[in-house]
């Protein structure tokens, strides 16, 4: 990522409370993808919400942006000489109304894994075998690197919201021996009107949520940007928006061995594959109406340490929610819901799981297990667990394939990806010992 765009910055500045500007206090904004964000002020904020040390927002001015800081809690405070500020959100570029929710017309993301999950077709590369070149080689070129802005990818969804997807080709000097060319997409979401940042990014959290699933990596934001029509920047007698970048401490964190890095065989499926924009619209308008039960299975695949036990009975709550809604009505019980889900899940997951309604009884028994404390089961080790919640995972994302209109290329290539061919086998093995 460009230096201006990245999470690790340290900026001075004076910082007041909403309302209260007359009162500046000096001090320093530090943020770290790793220990995320703090204020050191030199001198103390003055609360006017008692002595508690929180502080729901908080302005400031530093080097030459508009700070809004949100959800912040004291850490330390000495003698009002010294203060320490936890900040679990940052806006650079605005100041927010003490009153208003943070609020915006267009989001922009960078998912990580997004450019290799619609392909890499901006930049081409021939090399010229040194046998090819003949006896004359002065001046000839032994390899040529060729790039290409792509044409953006649009469609509007029938909620008016406009999705957009636009390439990039930035150019990095790395020695003197050696020149780079970085191929990068981002997703735009401009809507009807204003919306709160915490609605923008719960519609883009859906596309997010489909690339990690895709690509089977976690598609963590490289970068998050909103823009609001008050925002604006006149150059040369011509206004232009000037985006509000945002920083906060994602529960989706890419962990894998080598982050950013993945292969088109590595994936289970691509763009194309999902049928380009048309695919990605039919997820995004299936993902609205089921986005709260989407959300829950897709945290109990991000939020690291999180118990085996709780990954299941996340996820089977996920699967009973997500059939009453499709089924409309309230009193459909667990059994019933497996039922509607494995029939609408279809074959794959069949072969996936083995005998279903053996699958189904196991599973049943687990949640209850777990969500009754029986200790029932105080033999089944995490490996049986693992592999039962990564089942119910499979459920859950095929049905939500299904209800996108997904096409069929996409859950064969699902059914024939490697992961499958390593789960499939201990599913059954766990099912059979019941």
């Amino acid at each position: 990522m460009a230096t201006e765009d990245t999470a690790e910055f340290e900026v001075r500045g004076q910082w007041w409370l909403p309302g209260n500007k007359g009162s500046k206090v000096p001090g320093t904004l530090k943020n770290s993808e790793t220990h995320g964000a703090e204020l050191h002020l030199i001198g103390a904020l003055d609360s006017r919400i008692g002595e508690d040390g929180i502080y729901p927002r908080i302005h400031g001015l530093a080097d030459g942006k508009r700070y809004t800081l949100e959800d912040c809690f004291r850490s330390f405070l000495r003698n009002g000489e010294a203060e320490k500020v936890r900040v679990q959100q940052i806006f650079r570029g605005a100041c927010y109304a003490d009153n208003k929710e943070p609020n915006c017309d267009q989001v922009t993301t960078r998912p990580r894994y997004l450019t290799q999950w619609i392909g890499n077709r901006g930049v081409r590369s021939d090399y010229i075998p040194s046998n090819e070149l003949g006896d004359g080689k002065n001046g000839k070129p032994v390899a040529i690197l060729r790039a290409t802005l792509q044409p953006k990818i649009s469609s509007t969804l029938a909620n008016g919201i406009t999705v957009t997807i636009h390439h990039g080709v930035t150019e990095k000097l790395h020695t003197g021996t050696e020149q780079k060319i970085v191929e990068w997409r981002e997703i735009n979401l401009t809507f009807p009107g204003k919306v709160s940042t915490s609605d923008a990014l719960a519609h883009m959290s859906d596309a997010q949520d489909l690339i990690s699933i895709a690509t089977g990596r976690t598609a963590e934001y490289d970068s998050v940007r909103f823009f609001h029509p008050d925002i604006v920047l006149n150059i040369s007698g011509t206004e232009h928006r000037d985006r509000i970048d945002f920083y906060a401490d994602w529960m989706a964190r890419d962990t894998s061995k080598k982050p950013g890095v993945i292969h088109p065989h590595e994936m289970l499926f691509t763009f194309d594959d999902l049928g380009g924009i048309k695919g990605l619209m039919d997820w995004m308008a299936a993902a609205e109406r089921h986005r709260s039960t989407l959300g829950r299975v897709m945290a109990s695949k991000y939020r690291k340490g999180l118990f085996m036990e709780d990954k299941i009975f996340h996820r089977v709550a996920a699967i009973e929610a997500f059939a009453r809604d499709r089924i409309a009505y309230k009193g459909v019980k667990l059994p019933g819901a497996l039922k509607h889900c494995r029939e609408l899940a279809g074959n794959e997951f069949i072969d996936l799981v083995g005998d279903v309604e053996k699958w189904s009884q196991v599973i049943k028994s687990n949640r209850d297990d777990i969500g009754h404390h029986y200790g029932r089961r105080p033999n089944q080790g995490g490996a049986q667990k693992h592999v039962l919640a990564e089942s119910a995972y499979w459920l859950f994302i095929l049905c939500m394939l299904r209800e996108a209109n997904a096409p069929t290329v996409v859950f064969e290539k699902i059914k024939n990806h490697s992961e499958w061919a390593w789960l499939a086998p201990k599913v059954h093995a766990v099912v059979q010992a019941g």
